[in-house]
């Protein structure tokens, strides 16, 4: 599989060795909003587009590479932003798919490179995804929006479908839906249009993360699949196309269960997976990973865990660190901190170094002597 990617109207999003369009001397500026814009825009500087962001955080590192704006009434405050800023074209990372109204205005704006609330709308709808799903013969869990107590017998999820990294996941309280549970090893499959790129294993809960349950921590790619997994994956995007003409980039979130894959959400844009893929295109027969960390209580962060991060970063063409927070920045209990990345042979090399880096930096950032 490759990732050979290139902007499009309405369709393109980032790729490993995205090219600008030729058509005039100047190269074209991309806006990058969402939650966190990093990883897209750093996608985006790789391929050799200009970049502005704008988002929840402005870490240090990524306004180290392109403006960056951090936005504080999310996310209608990515309006007036976009009105304002100057570039040819724009695309958005999570959670602006759970926004379709707001991504149908802001495409009034500038072009959009992405997919379109029309899109959006069905596609999130997990009761038309799993019509459409098993109508095609992919297997989706059961999903309804009927309690019925169903929580209470441990084989059901609640579901809001209104966050992003397992945010609005769990086993108790209300929700609009209802998924029933299915064991195995979470994975990702990241498409460009019809077209499978990649497939990674999705870290999850991870306590050396100091991730809560069903909460996304990190990514390893490539994973392997059989051939038949390819097919039935390559099958899928397909679908995915022309059912809910989905363009650019875009993960599924999988289930491997007893040799079969259960296709269990759609991430229809820019995924953070996708930095990952992009790498282990690059330098086929190497194994790439990354990891969130997230606070554990209340943190407010130093000048210096400033500086010793931004120091070991490396440069957006593969960094080893980021996502730093700035000096002073107070995260919460539960919020991202920043993301380690790491490189090895296989995929359990690189999970037991990602695990190894984390478990020693948490220690250091809430002993409050982070070395880096």
């Amino acid at each position: 599989m490759q990732s050979s990617i290139r902007l499009k109207n309405s369709g393109g999003a980032t790729g490993r060795r995205m090219k600008p369009n030729c058509n005039s001397d100047e190269t074209q500026t991309i806006a990058v909003v969402g939650a966190s814009a990093r990883a897209a825009a750093f996608s985006l500087l790789r391929a050799g587009y200009k970049v502005v962001a704008a988002d929840l955080f402005a870490d240090v590192d990524l306004a180290g590479h392109c403006p960056v704006t951090r936005i504080t009434d999310y996310p209608q405050g990515f309006v007036p932003w976009l009105a304002e800023t100057v570039c040819d074209s724009w695309l958005y990372t999570g959670a602006l798919e759970n926004y379709p109204t707001l991504v149908d205005e802001l495409a009034t704006l500038r072009r959009l490179e992405g997919n379109s609330g029309e899109g959006l709308r069905r596609v999130r709808d997990p009761l038309d995804l799993q019509s459409v799903l098993h109508q095609a013969g992919f297997l989706f869990p059961q999903t309804i929006t009927a309690d019925d107590g169903l929580l209470r017998k441990g084989s059901w999820l609640g579901k809001t479908y209104q966050g992003s990294s397992g945010c609005g996941v769990g086993t108790s309280g209300k929700a609009p839906y209802y998924q029933q549970f299915v064991s195995g090893i979470p994975l990702s499959a990241v498409f460009q249009g019809c077209a499978l790129q990649g497939v990674t294993r999705q870290l999850v809960g991870e306590t050396c993360a100091g991730a809560a349950p069903f909460q996304y921590c990190g990514t390893i790619s490539p994973w392997p699949i059989s051939h038949e997994a390819q097919h039935y994956l390559q099958r899928l995007g397909t679908l995915l196309s022309e059912e809910y003409h989905l363009v650019g980039y875009y993960g599924v979130d999988l289930i491997a269960h007893e040799g079969q894959l259960w296709i269990i959400e759609i991430n229809p844009r820019y995924t953070a997976a996708v930095e990952i893929v992009q790498q282990a295109c690059e330098d086929v027969g190497s194994c790439f990973g990354k990891m969130i960390l997230y606070a554990e209580s209340p943190l407010t962060v130093e000048a210096s865990m400033r500086d010793q991060c931004l120091s070991k970063s490396g440069c957006y063409s593969w960094p080893t660190m980021a996502d730093i927070p700035a000096a002073g920045s107070q995260i919460a209990e539960g919020q991202p901190i920043l993301t380690i990345f790491a490189k090895g042979e296989s995929p359990v090399d690189v999970h037991l170094e990602l695990q190894k880096k984390a478990e020693e930096l948490r220690l250091q950032i809430h002993a409050g002597a982070i070395s880096c």
